[in-house]
């Protein structure tokens, strides 16, 4: 049986009360945050693991998540020695 996008979408925000895109980025930001807090790998690298090709957009979505760039995310949360 296929399922088509929209449909899959309207049954997502339905069932969760959040769209399939917001819950995605949600848990790429999560993702994001805890490498930048784990790691030393550069800011382009992180939005690439979490699947973001444009560093750009990254950095807005996740200030727009969290309230912070990357780098001050990185920054306040220093790595544990």
């Amino acid at each position: 049986m296929l399922i088509s996008p929209s449909y899959l979408s309207n049954l997502f925000k339905r069932e969760t009360g959040t769209t399939l895109i917001d819950y995605i980025n949600t848990q790429r930001v999560q993702r994001a945050a805890h490498l930048l807090a784990t790691t030393k790998l550069s800011v382009a690298s992180v939005a690439e693991r979490v699947g973001i090709l444009d560093v750009n957009y990254f950095a807005k979505l996740f200030k727009k998540a969290l309230g912070q760039t990357p780098t001050q995310y990185r920054r306040n949360h220093p790595q544990p020695r």
